[in-house]
């Protein structure tokens, strides 16, 4: 009997200690949640260390997880549990680019209480990302074939009179111009507005309707990013109306526009984006610096006024500034 309790005694010294060693070795977890998500909508992800109870958790930087956007950042208190302890740091993502999207490996220290560091790489699942209203769920059907309209005079004759009026209109504008000018009376169109000008215009009227206060947060996002929008379309010519926000940035930084002004744009239309896409509602307070931020960005990118014109223009700046 005493010989064999020493063998045992010997086996478990011999297995148990590297067991013990792997044990204490710390694991990290990835849990995210949903990986299919239309464009802007959120995504939250979980990483869970375990560890000795002495060590910490360096966690990864949020700006490194391109294409995805970092919207929420949240780090628990490790929970402790004897002689190990497990960290938590939650994500909330966002993206506005389609497809499967990988996110990047995560890179988790854990240093350990003699200052040692282990590495750790935690690996995301890919997450799809699909377009606002895609209906995936409907049945592929036919083609049908053309539908056979039956030929009625009666029927047709309204909108021959309407096609004949719209013509008969369109005539009369066209020859009145001709007759004014071959009248001597002729008067030459007004030149159009300049970018700026409309869009302080659009500016001030959309402040003065004050829809936050209505309780029409996303409404007014969608305004204020059309408004900034259609000023750099008329301004720089990029096609902004019809571009996602990355794509303006890139066209304004094509046309040399400078660093400060790309960057204060991105981060207004971004705003406006989370807005309108990932149903994001924002405080009053944070509503309310829109519109002077938008104001902001023509009074710094609109054309210098001429020498002759800059006595009326320092007047109208106090004008400009109490509207804000």
């Amino acid at each position: 009997m005493r010989t064999l309790a020493v063998a045992a005694l010997l086996l478990a010294t011999a297995f148990g200690a590297p067991a013990a060693a792997r044990a204490a070795e710390p694991t990290v977890s990835v849990t995210v949640e949903p990986t299919r998500i239309a464009v802007g909508d959120r995504v939250r992800l979980v990483l869970e260390v375990e560890h000795d109870a002495g060590a910490s958790v360096a966690w990864p930087e949020a700006e490194g997880l391109a294409p995805f956007e970092v919207l929420e950042r949240r780090v628990d208190e490790p929970r402790v549990e004897g002689g190990r302890a497990v960290s938590r740091a939650e994500l909330v993502l966002t993206a506005f680019e389609l497809g499967d999207l990988e996110l990047p490996a995560l890179a988790v220290e854990v240093i350990a209480a003699d200052g040692g560091v282990a590495a750790l790489d935690a690996e995301a699942p890919p997450i799809t990302v699909t377009s606002v209203g895609l209906d995936e769920g409907g049945d592929i059907r036919a083609i049908k074939g053309p539908l056979d309209v039956p030929l009625n005079v009666l029927a047709l004759w309204p909108w021959l009179a309407a096609v004949l009026a719209l013509a008969g209109a369109a005539f009369w504008l066209w020859r009145r111009p001709r007759r004014a000018v071959a009248d001597g009376v002729g008067v030459p169109a007004a030149p159009p507005r300049p970018p700026h000008e409309r869009a302080y215009e659009a500016l001030r009227r959309l402040e003065a309707e004050r829809l936050p206060e209505r309780g029409e947060i996303k409404a007014f996002h969608v305004r204020a990013s059309d408004v900034v929008r259609a000023y750099v379309e008329g301004r720089f010519g990029v096609e902004a109306l019809e571009m996602t926000t990355a794509e303006v940035v890139d066209g304004l930084r094509r046309r040399g526009a400078a660093d400060e002004v790309v960057a204060d744009l991105r981060r207004l239309l971004e705003r406006c984006d989370l807005v309108k896409f990932a149903k994001d509602r924002p405080v009053l307070e944070r509503c309310r610096e829109v519109v002077p931020a938008a104001r902001g960005l023509v009074d710094r990118t609109r054309p210098a006024a001429p020498a002759q014109e800059a006595a009326p223009d320092a007047g109208a700046a106090p004008a400009e500034a109490g509207a804000a």
